[in-house]
């Protein structure tokens, strides 16, 4: 068995601020949970100097020149090469930890290179791949693991590094093997999901208790500070999905897509930024969010949902903004 003292959070942030301050509210949150175990947190960044001065000296910080990060989400197909312990949990920066994370490596621990997800040998339209039985073929592989990747478990082994490899060595054949673009670019999990199977690496099923990604469910309802977050849908979720859990209460939040940009997630972060940088006491920080952020984002959100018919009515459907992270790319 791993020692406990050879794990390691890390996650990648390059280039504008938008990345790097949610990054920090990520290490914020893991600290806020993990402060008393071994777990380290790294950070791969190529503007360290838009870390707040509270959380700098809490975190390891591996600095890279713009030019060192590969751009969007191909970034992730660096993760080998910034591994600093022997069990790594590489979390993607909009994510937010709830809690100790020593149960999360636990239940990766026999994986080498593991996602949570699921096995499929057939699919059309996946929103990874057009034909995955095509794609089976053109790679010789046998399986296609069904993930959204917002959490890898990575150890630090031969077998993870050149699955990483051969992951980084299909992105010049990307179109032909009939993979899906993400925002116009190439994307890192369908990648990596047939780079696992190559190297016959299996996901962890998803049970609901280590991570749920927002844009899969209808609702939530969360607190950092007191390390609570549910998720839950009215209906099934829509495909293509990795899980068909119709309530997941997780260790940790992917605030995936623009959710980013809700009251949801802006809440969050200043419940757990006055808490950590500024020392505010835990119900103040809680009571400032509902007032600048919950209260005023559920009335908002409440009003459009009792509106909504009658502005459809009246003037049309008008066209959905670009996400700012969309925009920020």
């Amino acid at each position: 068995m791993t020692r406990i003292n050879d794990r390691s959070v890390l996650t990648i942030a390059g280039g504008k601020k938008i990345y790097i301050d949610m990054a920090c509210n990520l290490a914020m949150s893991f600290l806020f949970w993990n402060s008393n175990s071994e777990i380290k947190f790294y950070l791969v960044t190529d503007r360290a100097d838009y870390i707040p001065t509270g959380l700098k000296s809490k975190i390891n910080i591996i600095e890279k020149s713009t030019d060192e990060l590969n751009k969007g989400f191909s970034s992730k197909l660096q993760i080998a090469d910034f591994l600093q312990t022997q069990q790594t949990l590489f979390i993607d920066a909009d994510c937010l930890v709830y809690g100790d994370l020593s149960s999360v490596f636990n239940a990766f621990e026999g994986h080498l290179l593991s996602v949570i997800g699921y096995n499929r040998t057939a699919g059309i339209n996946t929103g990874f791949c057009n034909d995955i039985s095509q794609v089976l073929a053109k790679t010789d592989t046998s399986y296609y693991p069904m993930l959204c990747g917002s959490v890898y478990y990575v150890e630090n082994v031969e077998t993870a590094r050149k699955a990483f490899q051969y992951a980084n060595s299909l992105l010049k054949s990307y179109d032909d093997l009939g993979l899906i673009r993400l925002r116009n670019r190439e994307n890192e999990e369908p990648l990596i999901a047939l780079a696992m199977a190559k190297f016959g690496q299996n996901p962890v099923n998803d049970t609901g208790f280590i991570k749920a990604d927002r844009m899969y469910y209808d609702h939530l309802s969360s607190n950092i500070l007191l390390g609570k977050a549910k998720l839950w849908s009215d209906v099934q979720p829509p495909v293509p999905e990795y899980s068909t859990l119709m309530e997941s209460q997780p260790l940790i939040v992917h605030f995936n897509a623009s959710y980013t940009e809700t009251f949801e997630y802006k809440a969050e972060v200043i419940r757990i930024r006055k808490k950590y940088l500024n020392k505010w006491p835990v119900r103040l920080a809680d009571l400032y969010a509902k007032i600048l952020f919950v209260a005023p984002g559920k009335f908002a959100l409440n009003a459009k949902n009792l509106l909504r018919p009658l502005y459809h009515r009246l003037f049309g459907y008008r066209k959905v903004p670009l996400s700012q992270r969309i925009v920020n790319d």
